[in-house]
């Protein structure tokens, strides 16, 4: 077992926020009256890190990309089973779309508001992501709950997909990701 810092599961925003995007998840959440619950960790950044955010609020992570064209001009929000391969060529032809690229973290900051590691479906309540698609995979769109960083990488959020959704305002494109679960 590691030495993984995880805090008991709260509700409520934090006391401070480190972020722009950060205020914006927690007072969207507060002023629609959305339930969630919220941990505080170290740094979730890789697979075993999401483990022990698992563990914490008996739910699965998932994990959020922001992708690019070449041009960078267009944008897809993908959310994806934490522990599933990502393969650009078949996110791509599931899409009927040409090849994309991970968005770098200038562009994230542009975008979602969120450096790498934090991105997050929330990152679309933005103006600046307004334009972005937003996908998800059919069985992480499936589940009652998910569990998605709230704009920083020390903090996760469990939110019922239809209540994402709903503040959100916006119904992601669904598709299936036919890569094996990677089991720890």
């Amino acid at each position: 077992m590691s030495d993984f810092y995880t805090s008991e599961i709260m509700q409520g925003a934090p006391v401070q926020f480190k972020n722009d995007t950060q205020r914006l998840i927690y007072e969207s959440l507060e002023s629609n009256g959305i339930p969630f619950t919220r941990i505080e960790s170290d740094p979730g950044v890789s697979m075993d890190d999401c483990l022990n955010i698992d563990r914490a609020f008996g739910i699965e992570t998932v994990k959020t990309i922001l992708l690019t064209n070449r041009q960078k001009n267009k944008f897809w929000l993908y959310v994806t089973h934490a522990r599933k391969a990502f393969i650009t060529k078949e996110f791509g032809a599931s899409l009927q779309i040409p090849r994309v690229s991970f968005a770098d973290e200038p562009l994230m900051i542009e975008i979602l508001g969120t450096s790498h590691g934090a991105a997050t479906p929330f990152g679309l309540l933005r103006e600046s992501a307004r334009d972005v698609v937003f996908v998800m995979d059919k069985d992480v769109a499936a589940r009652q709950k998910i569990v998605i960083t709230d704009g920083d990488p020390c903090g996760f959020i469990a939110i019922a997909n239809t209540d994402l959704f709903t503040l959100l305002q916006r119904q992601p494109i669904l598709i299936d990701n036919p890569a094996p679960i990677n089991n720890p």
